[in-house]
């Protein structure tokens, strides 16, 4: 039975939650740009970012998603728009606002550097249903909390994350909506910077005095992959083994398999694994969750890839069977 004949349900089973960005990405740049000279890239793309990434990835693995966000009436936002649609993104209770923030990625060296006009704010979250798995940033977490408490009263699973702080206060109060996250999802320079030193378990520590959580840590690592901390325990898991184009949005890409995996009520093994499957076939082309496997591309796909061992599948297995693929595993 082919999957994209199935209709999606009426109510979303995840929500996103955050500000979204027009990507604009140039990738494969051979070192650091320099003024006075133009520089020519082997490719690029337009694309939806920010929020957008991790909705965009999320409705791409078959998963009914809602991005609640500010979309621009202008024409980046209509490009936003586009691409939203074409993804199968519900954008039911977005909020227009006259222009579209816009954020220019170019990546070497599996990094890249951004150049972003806009805001930084996402939208807000209707009452009036309880999706399976809240993907949000803190900011909008915070924003939302009287939704967000309610949510999670009903069974909603949150995962938190947050963004690079500019102004770099890097103010331990901003984690306080930790409290309303089952999981948090920083990457783990963000996250020794808001505990300010260098060793994870005494990060881990500082941020449990403070904030009153009962949240898994997963910290992302780019070609490391992960940490993940609960409590007094700490395992990592390693990166799927790519060889990568653009790191634009990979985090966020993990973010949509873990959600992906936990409104299937996965364990948090089998969800983080499958968060770092899509998150590492994210970096095999530019253009961050535009660059996530489809649900039927990811059996073909993983027929061809080297999964580590230590990864347990248990996620994949359950996406792949409710939209009757065969199960390469």
């Amino acid at each position: 039975m082919d999957s994209d004949s199935k209709k999606a349900p009426e109510i979303p089973e995840i929500v996103v939650c955050g500000p979204t960005f027009m990507d604009v990405v140039m990738a494969g740049l051979p070192g650091a740009p320099r003024l006075g000279e133009e520089m020519w890239v082997g490719d690029s793309t337009v694309t939806a970012g920010g929020a957008a990434n991790q909705a965009t990835a999320i409705a791409r693995l078959g998963v009914p998603c809602e991005l609640v966000t500010k979309l621009g009436t202008d024409r980046a936002g209509q490009i936003v728009r586009d691409v939203l649609a074409e993804n199968n993104v519900k954008t039911t209770y977005a909020t227009p606002v006259p222009h579209q923030s816009i954020t220019v990625s170019m990546s070497w060296n599996d990094d890249r550097a951004m150049v972003t006009h806009g805001s930084d704010e996402g939208g807000t979250l209707p009452a009036d249903f309880t999706p399976a798995v809240l993907v949000a940033d803190l900011k909008a977490i915070a924003a939302n909390e009287d939704v967000v408490k309610s949510w999670r009263s009903r069974g909603t699973k949150v995962i938190g994350d947050v963004g690079w702080d500019d102004t770099g206060a890097w103010r331990i109060e901003d984690l306080e909506p930790l409290e309303h996250c089952d999981y948090f999802v920083p990457n783990e320079t963000e996250f020794l910077h808001y505990a300010r030193t260098y060793d994870l378990r005494q990060a881990m520590s500082t941020i449990s005095e403070f904030v009153d959580t009962d949240a898994t840590f997963v910290l992302t690592r780019g070609a490391r992959g992960v940490a993940i901390m609960k409590d007094d325990k700490h395992t990592t898991l390693p990166a799927m083994p790519v060889k990568v184009v653009d790191p634009t949005g990979a985090g966020d890409s993990f973010s949509a398999g873990l959600a992906a995996g936990v409104a299937m009520g996965a364990d948090p093994k089998a969800a983080i694994s499958l968060g770092l499957i899509v998150a590492g076939l994210s970096l095999t082309k530019p253009g961050g969750a535009g660059a996530t496997p489809t649900i039927g591309e990811l059996p073909i796909l993983l027929k061809v890839m080297d999964v580590p061992n230590s990864y347990d599948l248990g996620a994949v297995e359950q996406l792949l069977t409710a939209h009757n693929f065969d199960i390469p595993l």
